[in-house]
């Protein structure tokens, strides 16, 4: 899962707290969670371009330290990271004459003028990302509760590449040097990605992974599709077949439909729901192949997080967590918490469909999805044990 705090949100490392950290991971831990993603803000780890802030490395080491000891792994996220619809940036990344369309660029959680400039093709922006990177290599490779880095969280959501060769050269870059110090290199897409596209082809940069992940939003499908398991099975299988590589897939998932009111939906309702897609997508993502599933924040967060970006605006990113601000579970960590507290077996990957000509379906979205989609759905409904 994603390390979402219940105190502060999205800001652990601006705020970093050994105490609150080893208490928070801790839980993870008791909960059953066996793997840690926390996203490293460039604001916070590089606010100067050309080396890594050394406090925040400090921290990273004491992060590291207390979930070894709580038998964890973590999966550290630098560069891009969209969530909602904020990154966040130090003054240098900024150019404050060109900003974008819904994103809106945060440093130290105050809102900046200007948009973010192009990690893919700006000398500043690579610069700052190979000494970001070397830094934190020379510092933790090999480190045994590592187990990969992670290069973008949705990063196209707010940094989207001009062309698409642009990403596929800056992550060959960033992949190299990750593996001349013999780690892992991973990449988390969002489903626009997948199902609207925006620069990024998964197939393009599938050779320079070890792994990937996809960011689940069903909605994306069709307006209003809420808590919607197939849906969810569809965009995974979907992205294992652009993916064209046998590259293992995390499939990440979230719930907020719990506490988000509906009409002529009662509370019982929306809670069971969400516990039953907790359930089925964890079943039906595991028999079609993903490598591993992730949730998309470890707590709900209070009054402080809501206040400043992403959640001013987004409030239904502090409603994801598989614990509420006390700590208890929420009814999609409830089901979340029963499937995964016995071993899952690893079926092989089932990307479909069997045959798909890549170049056609993304010169004719967003209507091949969704002609994609109703076949799928076709086949679904043949099968009366799918998603049962």
């Amino acid at each position: 899962m994603t390390y979402w705090s219940a105190e502060v949100g999205p800001y652990v490392w601006h705020e970093f707290d050994a105490d609150r950290t080893r208490a928070e991971l801790q839980a993870m831990a008791d909960f059953g969670i066996r793997v840690v993603r926390t996203l490293l803000p460039w604001d916070a780890f590089m606010p100067s371009p050309s080396r890594i802030e050394a406090r925040r490395l400090r921290d990273v080491e004491t992060l590291l330290a207390i979930a070894e000891g709580a038998s964890l792994h973590v999966i550290p996220v630098l560069f891009a990271q969209s969530i909602g619809d904020c990154i966040m940036l130090p003054a240098y990344a900024i150019d404050v004459s060109a900003p974008r369309r819904d994103v809106r660029v945060v440093t130290d959680a105050v809102l900046q003028p200007g948009g973010p400039r192009d990690q893919y093709t700006d000398p500043v922006m690579i610069d700052s990302a190979l000494s970001w990177l070397d830094g934190m290599l020379r510092a933790f490779a090999g480190h045994t509760a590592l187990q990969a880095w992670d290069v973008g969280h949705d990063p196209a959501r707010t940094m989207r590449p001009r062309r698409i060769d642009d990403m596929r050269r800056w992550l060959g870059m960033m992949s190299a040097r990750i593996r001349e110090h013999g780690e892992r290199c991973t990449l988390t897409l969002g489903t626009a990605d997948i199902v609207t596209a925006r620069g990024v082809r998964p197939g393009v940069l599938a050779t320079a992974l070890d792994a990937c992940g996809v960011e689940i939003d069903p909605a994306l499908l069709h307006s209003g599709a809420g808590l919607d398991a197939r849906a969810t099975v569809f965009i995974a299988q979907l992205t294992q077949r652009l993916l064209g590589e046998p590259v293992p897939l995390t499939a990440g998932v979230y719930a907020v439909q719990e506490q988000q009111p509906s009409q002529n939906v009662s509370s019982a309702d929306r809670g069971d729901h969400a516990d039953a897609y907790a359930r089925d997508c964890i079943d039906a993502l595991v028999e079609h192949g993903c490598a591993a599933i992730h949730a998309s924040a470890w707590a709900h967060s209070g009054a402080r997080a809501a206040a400043v970006p992403p959640v001013d605006r987004f409030p239904s990113l502090a409603l994801r967590g598989l614990v509420d601000i006390s700590g208890s579970p929420t009814r999609f960590g409830a089901g979340w918490r029963a499937r995964t507290a016995r071993e899952l077996e690893r079926r092989p990957p089932t990307p479909w469909p069997d045959v798909l000509d890549v170049e056609d379906y993304y010169a004719n979205l967003p209507e091949s999805v969704t002609d994609l989609h109703a076949m799928w759905e076709g086949g679904v409904s043949d099968d009366p044990g799918m998603l049962s």
